[in-house]
């Protein structure tokens, strides 16, 4: 075989490497050789190291710039130093170790051999077990309330407050979103006539809390009146003296100036006649009991057998709102207000309540005028000054259903509690601002009513009364009083362009909308009124429904019965606020 041949290597006694005669060729310096420093904190790796065997790499992503300019194969200047010191190096870190993120447990699953999840299984599974977890609660909540099972909120409000005749005309349907950019401004409106009486209010009502509470009274006596437009003699006549050319009351025309608030259907009759218009509610409309949690997003009981269904709160809240209104006076049968003219309603020697009707105009353009009855229900003399005040009453049925309990909210957190009724009943207290700005009232007092026990709808307590300015109120509930009038006057503008004749305006009861039918002439006008049943027919209540009504004092049977009355013949026309104001 061939040999290799490595040639004679000279011995050089004076250190190590070739000796100077061996390389006479050689220069003192070496050219072309760049600087490279030998430390061993820098660790920048060895140039050439053939007693290693190293992969193949790619220069052009090398992580040392240096090595993909320069080749140093050939040269061990600086391999066998390196790679004799390698094994005794060791790098000195003064920080300390990490600390475990999770503790103990962390530890544990850091020796178990498994892959971690994906960031996005992490994600989609927590979302799988906080509906899984939201679900259970929502079953649980609607189990443990009255019925028993999760009735839908739309199955309560899905029914029209009118029946809709197949021979009736549809002429046009408006959707709230249109009444939402429509502004009209009107000056500021005069009052053609003021009658009835007033009492004085009493202030020491301002100072009831929770803890001293006084009980709701009855007012068995007095007779509260909720009389149409064309049913008003005051109305008419002023329509014979070309006063204005529409006609409506304060009731009528706070629904439809809060009408985009609505949830609950309602109907309103529209008159033409000649070159006037009357609003007017039908006989038997629910204009005049007040809603209770219609905005709310949490069911009510379907039933009207159950004291917590929406007509069952219904008549409730009407009879706490008129009792309210008569207790927080001072009665005082000499010292009260009279107008021009008495109650234009009540007979002669009949005991009424406390209300004050002012009959005002406003002017929509040149050639139309607007003529309402307005009401407030109490006077106040202040620095020698009379303010009229208006009195309405929120009513807490089942502090579960709103989830903020009143006798612990009250003094501590009534902005809480407010707010919580002005997402559960916005329409209503919206109506209620309405119509103290229409009345010009100086203050509107809100009281919060509530029951002995939850499950006693017969006595109730007035926890507490907080007054508020109408203008100031408004602009806390975003209720743009020009927006209100913007509506009324569309409405009015589509009304005269219809010809003489009787027509309805109805809220869908599914969708954000009023629609406009023609209907006969004789509608609505059914004299026919039914004759109660014998008091053995009748159909007598269940015991669960007055809870422990029976054994609280003033649950007496009369009066029970009286509600049961009032709250079957609310069909009635006006007379049924007049029954459940009686209780």
């Amino acid at each position: 075989m061939t040999g290799f041949d490595i040639g004679a290597v000279p011995f050089n006694s004076d250190g190590w490497g070739p000796p100077d005669s061996s390389l006479p060729n050689l220069p003192n310096q070496p050219s072309n050789v760049p600087f490279a420093p030998f430390s061993r904190s820098e660790k920048l790796g060895r140039i050439a190291d053939w007693t290693r065997n190293y992969p193949s790499r790619n220069f052009n992503n090398s992580r040392n710039p240096v090595d993909s300019v320069f080749d140093f194969t050939g040269d061990e200047s600086f391999g066998g130093l390196a790679g004799d010191d390698d094994s005794s190096f060791r790098l000195v870190d003064g920080k300390p170790p990490p600390r475990p993120r999770f503790g103990p447990k962390w530890r544990f699953h850091q020796q178990r051999n498994q892959l971690p999840q994906r960031r996005d299984e992490e994600v989609e599974a927590k979302k799988r077990e906080a509906e899984k977890e939201r679900a259970r609660r929502d079953r649980l909540y609607h189990l443990r309330r009255p019925g028993g099972n999760a009735q839908r909120r739309e199955a309560a409000v899905f029914k029209s407050s009118v029946e809709i005749q197949p021979e009736w005309n549809m002429l046009d349907q408006i959707p709230f979103s249109t009444f939402s950019k429509l502004s009209f401004s009107v000056p500021e409106p005069e009052d053609l006539l003021i009658c009835g009486s007033l009492e004085f209010y009493d202030r020491s009502y301002d100072r009831v809390t929770p803890k001293n509470a006084r009980p709701l009274e009855r007012f068995k006596n007095r007779n509260f009146f909720k009389v149409t437009t064309t049913d008003d003699p005051v109305i008419r006549r002023l329509a014979n003296e070309d006063k204005a050319t529409v006609f409506a009351t304060d009731s009528i025309l706070s629904t439809l100036m809060c009408a985009p608030r609505s949830v609950y259907s309602w109907d309103i009759v529209v008159q033409r006649v000649g070159n006037k218009l009357f609003f007017d509610k039908r006989d038997g409309s629910q204009l005049d009991l007040l809603s209770v949690h219609e905005t709310s997003q949490e069911p009510l009981p379907e039933s009207k057998d159950d004291i917590n269904s929406a007509y069952s709160l219904s008549v409730e809240a009407a009879y706490i709102n008129q009792n309210f209104s008569q207790q927080v006076l001072l009665r005082d049968g000499n010292n009260k207000v009279s107008f021009e003219e008495p109650n234009p309603f009540a007979t002669e020697g009949e005991e009424v309540a406390s209300v004050g009707y002012r009959y005002r105009r406003w002017k929509l353009d040149n050639d139309m005028h607007l003529v309402a009855r307005c009401e407030v229900q109490s006077v106040a003399e202040i620095n020698n000054q009379r303010s009229f005040y208006t009195l309405n009453a929120l009513n807490e049925f089942d502090p579960k259903f709103s989830g903020v309990d009143w006798r612990q909210k009250l003094e501590t957190q009534r902005g809480a509690v407010l707010a919580t009724e002005l997402k559960n009943n916005a329409n209503k207290l919206a109506k209620w601002t309405a119509q103290a700005l229409l009345a010009s009232a100086d203050m509107m007092k809100l009281g919060y009513v509530t029951r002995v026990h939850p499950r006693d709808h017969f006595n109730h307590s007035i926890l507490a009364i907080v007054g508020y300015k109408p203008k100031d109120f408004a602009a806390q509930i975003n209720l743009n009083t020009s927006n209100m009038w913007g509506i009324v006057k569309s409405l009015v503008d589509v009304c005269m362009k219809l010809k003489e004749g009787k027509y309805v305006l109805v809220k869908d009861p599914s969708k954000p909308q009023v629609r406009i039918y023609e209907v006969p002439p004789d509608a609505f006008e059914n004299d026919y009124v039914e004759e109660p049943l014998p008091e053995d027919e009748q159909v007598q209540p269940t015991g669960e429904d007055y809870g422990v009504a029976d054994d609280v004092e003033g649950g007496g049977g009369e009066e029970k019965e009286a509600i049961v009355a009032a709250s079957i013949d609310v069909e009635a026309k006006e007379e049924v606020v007049v029954v459940t104001a009686e209780i």
